[in-house]
């Protein structure tokens, strides 16, 4: 075997592996809803490792809980901003690790824009 495949395989695989999260697709796919139950709408929300960025959809294209639509976001230890094109924080999502959440994993968070507190599922 050569050299350089000897060396650049292992670095292939573990730079595919911290890609890889709870879909295999670099993607974590969040579901997101009221914490007043008596709001029945919900979102879903799209983080994208490899590039740090995130995605919002709501059913009819609403801003009931976000207006911002995309963005970055930064993470310290296991909470994750939500940033808009000028890096203003418009969201949080508590108790998340991006690179090591997988289906099942919950928990809570705020969209700033709208002051709705929501829990959150990784589908």
């Amino acid at each position: 075997m050569k050299l350089w495949k000897i060396i650049l395989t292992p670095l292939l695989l573990a730079t595919l592996a911290c890609n890889v999260a709870a879909d295999d697709t670099g993607t974590v796919s969040i579901v997101g809803k009221n914490k007043d139950t008596s709001d029945p709408k919900a979102f879903g929300l799209t983080l994208v490792i490899a590039n740090t960025t995130w995605i919002e959809s709501e059913p009819g294209n609403a801003t009931h809980f976000f207006t911002t639509k995309r963005g970055s976001y930064v993470r310290i230890n296991n909470v994750v901003s939500l940033l808009d094109g000028s890096k203003k924080e418009v969201g949080r999502l508590n108790n998340i690790v991006p690179d090591s959440a997988k289906k099942g994993d919950t928990g809570n968070g705020d969209a700033e824009e709208s002051g709705i507190v929501f829990q959150w599922e990784v589908k």
